[in-house]
């Protein structure tokens, strides 16, 4: 599953669970779920946020090619 596709989920089961379309004791497996998805997205935004802050400290130790005028 994508990020995008987790998140979507995520929606899916908050609206489920705000419009209460589904009783209390279907609502666990649901939060659980919810739970489960949310650490993953967690996971994967803290290693988005890593590759950016990497490519951004390269960038700015990379001599630019322009010259001083």
């Amino acid at each position: 599953m994508t990020l995008e596709e987790k998140l979507l989920r995520l929606q899916e089961i908050q609206q489920t669970l705000e419009q209460k379309k589904v009783t209390l004791s279907e609502s666990i497996p649901l939060l659980e779920e919810a739970y489960k998805i949310k650490e993953e997205v967690e996971k994967e935004l803290t290693k988005i946020e890593n590759k950016l802050t990497t490519l951004s400290e390269q960038n700015s130790t990379t001599p630019s090619n322009t010259q001083d005028l």
